[in-house]
């Protein structure tokens, strides 16, 4: 009996394992995203922190379509009134720099697929422009490009406010008796709880630290069908085929937009004890990224567009690499995908079953610098419960509910 435990236990160890192995082969299309920040020389360390900012890796939820200007020296913050004509010079310039970065745009101004067919995990063959633009199957496959990868591009624009936790002490310390305006004060509205243990515990302590707000503008390029019959019509060349006159089109056309899809705001309050080895420097750019991750979650609960896909880590138990991170709590509920492939070649989703955060198991933290916070942690995924559906496996893609 002894030996059938332990041949049991080998092949779940054996099964996990080969899980693991095909979810880390499994190749899926992400939104695309280029983050920047607005300059205020005025901040504190605010040197350090445009270094730390551009060095900063894009959320592994998304591709990184970074540009070469990671720092703008002046935004206008957008209305609904007007959210784009203030900055409808710099924004259609991105616009075109994101174009011509999908399409791996050189010196001499021609284009190829190489970035999409990476991204997309197309064959080579049917992305072919000529070939393509002859078939409707060719066609399908570069429409099914446009939709998948270039449309969903964003652009979010960061506007950084930092405030340190001995001033909001000093301030909370005279003011805890007037509740609005201690949650006024604060970035993001903190509880009047918070702020009363900050000024409790004193200067010394509540000195050791920032608290980082961000007002975050989210932007998305608008690749529609207009757009992209003129690009692959009137300005698709390869370097062997390139012209003068399609390199100067290009360069002249005024075609390609962002349209704005909305702002929100967050902070982080990145918490130091007296003991801590961390420089406020150091503070202050942890907080920064822990910001700027907060406020795509705010973002991605508001706009259905900018939800990212994760993939199940394993199907049985059901488990994905997403946690505090990405806003999972213990009230998530996932919708679960299956990607399915027409015989064009184009993609569509399937809403096989639903799953929703297993309470028995702690949700990973995998926010900027937990490992700093919780250095003995041994969760690396979230362990979810199935709501519906049949049997889940690596390769399908679970989505948050929207509202949730």
């Amino acid at each position: 009996m002894k030996k059938i435990y332990l041949l049991y236990a080998f092949l779940m160890i054996l099964s996990v394992q080969a899980q693991e192995t095909k979810e880390q082969s499994v190749k899926y299309r992400r939104s695309s995203l280029y983050t920047v920040m607005v300059d205020a020389p005025n901040l504190p360390y605010a040197d350090s922190i445009k270094k730390f900012f551009i060095n900063s890796p894009i959320p592994e939820k998304f591709n990184d379509h970074n540009l070469g200007n990671r720092v703008f020296t002046s935004f206008a913050s957008p209305t609904e009134a007007n959210p784009v004509t203030a900055n409808e010079i710099l924004l259609n310039s991105i616009a075109k720099e994101a174009i011509a970065k999908w399409f791996n745009r050189s010196e001499k101004g021609g284009f190829n697929m190489d970035l999409i067919k990476s991204r997309g995990s197309y064959d080579a063959s049917v992305l072919d422009i000529a070939t393509a633009k002859a078939s409707k199957r060719g066609l399908d496959m570069l429409a099914d490009a446009g939709e998948e990868l270039i449309k969903n591009t964003f652009v979010l624009v960061n506007e950084f406010k930092y405030t340190s936790k001995e001033e909001v002490a000093k301030k909370a310390s005279g003011w805890l008796k007037v509740v609005g305006s201690v949650a006024s004060y604060v970035p993001g509205g903190s509880t009047v709880s918070t702020i009363s243990n900050a000024a409790a515990v004193g200067a010394t302590v509540a000195g050791k630290g920032y608290i980082v707000r961000t007002n975050a503008h989210l932007y998305r390029l608008d690749w529609n069908e207009e757009a992209a019959t003129k690009f692959y019509n009137e300005y698709w060349a390869d370097d062997n085929t390139i012209t003068e006159e399609k390199k100067q089109a290009f360069d002249e056309s005024k075609i390609f937009k962002l349209v704005y899809v909305g702002s929100d705001n967050s902070w982080a309050d990145v918490q130091s004890s007296i003991f801590t080895k961390k420089r406020e420097e150091q503070l202050v750019q942890r907080a920064t990224i822990k910001a700027v991750d907060a406020v795509i979650i705010e973002l991605q609960k508001n706009h259905e567009e900018f939800k990212t896909k994760t993939p199940l880590f394993t199907g049985e138990p059901i488990t994905a690499k997403i946690g505090t991170k990405e806003g999972v709590s213990n009230k998530s509920k996932f919708e679960v995908l299956e990607q399915q492939i027409d015989e064009n070649g184009k993609t569509s989703y399937a809403v096989v079953g639903s799953v929703k955060v297993d309470e028995d198991f702690p949700i990973w933290d995998n926010r900027f610098g937990a490992e700093d916070e919780n250095p003995d942690s041994k969760i690396d995924r979230t362990y979810f419960k199935k709501v519906s559906g049949k049997d889940f496996h690596p390769g399908m893609l679970i989505v948050q509910k929207k509202g949730k």
